[in-house]
């Protein structure tokens, strides 16, 4: 199993820390970035082999996790990153999906265990995406429609009384599912509105084709995405320590609860 991590944007939504930074690089505390942090969740759930695609000043990424402990990390390189949305970041790592892939936005952090769920997953669906769920939903989430535990719709423009679910932004392709996820690409980006969309528009051809995608649900706590600078604070907040550990508390264990 690969990682295909996107993280090719500016991050301009987090300026004036971006200004010079890749968001990537951005200080979770104790002087543990982004990337970081995803990768030594990666490791320790046990898999070996990560893609990097980057973008915006990559070249601080790649000096910064050339040789991480624990990984093989390659890097690819998105000389678009500044006039396409992340669909391109994903099509330009097709040659890594004639093998099982996972891909995960470059701004998620996670326990491992989410990692760990995903990668438990059961195989009756090639494709599976790890959801959570909210008593609430925003505008800006990528939201999701399940029904017994398959994913009929993903897209930001799900109206929020419709959704049942948010897409965390990591998602498992096997065998023809991988491949199904390649040949959509190559569709989608030979036409002028596939520069300017997510990949979950991909995603959601798929499903539209028939392909079913299953869903895993993992505890909002065990999770976070940077958008915007109230999410880094939060996110601050949850650190626990420095080393192989995540930086997001996992969930509190049943059997220490009092009764």
């Amino acid at each position: 199993m690969r990682v295909l991590i996107l993280s090719a944007g500016r991050g301009t939504r987090m300026l004036p820390l971006t200004r010079n930074t890749p968001k990537a690089l951005l200080d979770l505390g104790h002087g543990i970035t982004v990337i970081e942090s995803q990768l030594n969740s990666i490791r320790d759930a046990g898999v070996k082999q990560v893609s990097l695609v980057l973008g915006f000043l990559a070249e601080q990424v790649e000096a910064k996790v050339r040789h991480f402990p624990g990984l093989e990390c390659e890097f690819i390189y998105n000389p678009f990153f500044d006039v396409s949305n992340n669909l391109i970041s994903l099509w330009l790592a097709r040659h890594r999906m004639e093998q099982d892939f996972i891909s995960l936005n470059g701004d998620d952090i996670f326990h491992p265990d989410v990692m760990r769920t995903l990668l438990a997953a059961p195989r009756t669906s090639e494709i599976v995406m790890v959801i959570d769920k909210k008593s609430r939903y925003e505008a800006e989430d990528m939201k999701v429609i399940v029904e017994s535990e398959r994913v009929l719709a993903v897209s930001k423009q799900i109206a929020v009384e419709q959704a049942n679910g948010e897409s965390i932004g990591m998602i498992r392709y096997m065998g023809r599912g991988a491949l199904t996820m390649r040949d959509m690409l190559d569709s989608m980006v030979r036409e002028p509105s596939g520069r300017d969309v997510f990949y979950l528009a991909a995603v959601q051809a798929v499903i539209d084709q028939g392909t079913p995608v299953g869903a895993v649900e993992v505890p909002q706590n065990q999770w976070a995405e940077i958008d915007f600078h109230p999410d880094l604070e939060l996110i601050r907040t949850n650190v626990l320590h420095m080393g192989t550990d995540s930086l997001i508390k996992a969930p509190p264990d049943p059997r220490t609860r009092q009764k």
